[in-house]
């Protein structure tokens, strides 16, 4: 049964409400994918899940070197930020479960084939992330049902600057919803699922650089919980 948004730290909107607490700054370090050794970080049990997000100025930085053959591919692939699995504890996240993801603004990089040359002077999104709903389903991968399992948010968010990622996972679908400072709703995004009894169950998920590629140099966030 789902507790009322009110209980849950919601306003009557749906919207989430602007306390916060427990400030956690993590760092990815060059080559590196994860900011810790053995990342794992809890359970969730909650039909609605939030955080608040600040990405630091070198989430939209990062530049893989010249000569790397695979700096195309890995400068369009998407980094993990925060989410949760579904359908149990359990469960693996390449199995079921939803994440919000991010990269630096694309359109400020000079690509040649599959090298990365350059970046664009004077570029207006210089300080932009883009953001995407990212969900396995029953293990359906994400990157092969873009438009189903991935989709890209048409904000795309400023570094330095705090908003609030909140997901709401029902029996089979997730909502995702970006808020900004003043907690009014940015984007949002639906992500249909297999239904499952324990939807509202599994591991949480934050930061996590590349797939392939580690991180080319440091990139932080900082996250604050919401009450």
């Amino acid at each position: 049964m789902y507790k009322s948004l009110e209980s849950e730290g919601y306003t009557s909107k749906g919207s989430p409400l602007s306390t916060v607490h427990c400030l956690n700054c993590l760092s990815v370090k060059k080559n590196a994918h994860y900011p810790s050794l053995i990342p794992f970080n809890g359970f969730k049990s909650d039909p609605i899940y939030s955080t608040k997000v600040k990405f630091d100025k070198n989430t939209a930085q990062y530049l893989f070197p010249v000569n790397d053959v695979k700096g195309h591919l890995c400068s369009i692939s998407w980094n993990k930020l925060f989410g949760a699995c579904r359908c149990g504890f359990l469960t693996n996240n390449h199995k079921d479960s939803d994440r919000f993801v991010w990269r630096r603004a694309v359109s400020c990089l000079i690509f040649d084939n599959d090298n990365v040359i350059g970046q664009r002077a004077n570029c207006e999104e210089e300080n932009l992330i883009e953001v995407a709903a990212y969900a396995y389903d029953n293990s359906l991968k994400p990157f092969e049902n873009e438009g189903t399992l991935l989709k890209e948010f048409s904000t795309k968010l400023q570094v330095e600057t705090w908003y609030t990622f909140t997901l709401k996972f029902e029996l089979s679908k997730t909502t995702y919803e970006i808020y900004n400072e003043n907690n009014e709703l940015l984007d949002s995004q639906e992500i249909i699922h297999r239904s499952c009894n324990n939807y509202n169950q599994g591991m949480k998920q934050t930061l996590y650089f590349g797939g392939q590629c580690p991180a080319p140099q440091e990139v932080s966030v900082c996250y604050e919980a919401v009450n």
